[in-house]
């Protein structure tokens, strides 16, 4: 069994978070667990620890939240070997299933065990920008590239071919992390950027409570014209007008759920235990972060774009959850 160290992060004020965390080594998966996540202290790390601990205290797992870095490497890790599970959102797991994007390489052996929190993809501009519509955008400077997060840049493309954007006459930047993101709009460097995060997020939240910035709307058949030249992975979401300060309607955007994945050859007895932990002590589990309400049977269900593994549909059969139009679609993402 791997040696574990216990580890206790507080985030501000509003949650203490207890787990363990060990360093990546080869582990037998029957004894122990390793929960491949983001950094320590991010949202996907202290939902990694609680699920560790509920795995060990319900199914009697050992288990641990490993950092091994963004959504990318978290299944790269998998599909390596490094871990048996991972928290990662879903373009990135189906990226690496479908062997896609930054996985072109090889496959990767991922099945999908429950799902929670969506996170958006959301159009940002400087109010001083004069930035109403996606049109208004040329001749502008736009931040819509990352390279841990592709989808950025497909979403300014998909834009670009639903409004007939010119490309060319759009100054299209890069950063690494959304800290950038809101130093260049601060700053003024940049006009518009498209930027991830959930709902209430602060990095949407401050800006828009400062006037800073304000979102660019479009049509709800703009989005979904949009959305068909994006990947399975993103779904579309509404945010409701007021949800961020100085929000003045609904804002019809992109989203992707937060997905817990394994690989594909754990035993089927070892992922339904994993996943009967976590799903029948929900209570619990948002006692580590509230964005745990939001990881429920029912919600994994929801607009899945890679196939289960065979022991979450145990779990999801005995909970009389499983119904033959699911059925269809995991036979259909198998192949």
């Amino acid at each position: 069994m791997l040696k574990r160290r216990t580890v206790c992060i507080l985030l501000g004020t509003a949650f203490l978070a207890a787990g363990l965390a060990s360093p990546v080594s080869p582990v037998s998966a029957q004894d122990a667990i390793r929960i491949g996540s983001s950094s320590i202290g991010s949202d996907f790390y202290t939902i990694a620890v609680g699920a560790g601990e509920l795995i060990q205290k319900h199914a009697k797992i050992g288990a641990s939240a490993e950092s091994v870095g963004g959504s990318t490497a978290s299944i790269n890790a998998v599909g390596a070997g490094k871990t048996e599970f991972a928290l990662s959102n879903a373009f990135a797991a189906t990226a690496g299933y479908n062997a896609t994007h930054m996985f072109k390489d090889r496959p990767m052996d991922v099945r999908l065990v429950l799902q929670g929190q969506p996170t958006f993809r959301i159009l940002v501009a400087r109010k001083a920008s004069g930035i109403k519509t996606p049109k208004d955008l040329e001749g502008k400077i736009v931040i819509a590239k990352r390279r841990a997060l592709p989808e950025l840049e497909l979403t300014m493309n998909a834009m670009a071919e639903v409004f007939g954007l010119d490309m060319s006459k759009i100054n299209v930047v890069e950063t690494t992390n959304t800290g950038e993101v809101l130093t260049a709009l601060r700053a003024g460097t940049v006009d518009a950027a498209i930027m991830p995060g959930g709902r209430k997020a602060p990095q949407f939240e401050e800006p828009m409570h400062d006037e800073l910035v304000d979102f660019v709307y479009i049509s709800e058949a703009d989005r979904d014209a949009m959305l068909k030249l994006l990947p399975s992975a993103m779904h579309a979401g509404t945010i409701e007008k007021g949800l961020f300060s100085n929000q003045g309607q609904d804002l019809y955007t992109f989203e992707m759920n937060s997905y817990f994945v394994s690989r594909g050859d754990l035993s089927d007895d070892l992922v339904y235990k994993v996943a009967k932990a976590i799903l029948d002590n929900n209570e619990e589990f948002v006692t580590y972060h509230k964005l745990a309400a939001t990881w429920t049977a029912e919600a994994s269900l929801k607009n899945f774009a890679i196939p289960f593994h065979e022991g979450a549909i145990r779990y999801y059969k005995e909970k009389g959850l499983w119904t033959d139009e699911l059925e269809a679609q995991q036979k259909s993402l198998l192949k």
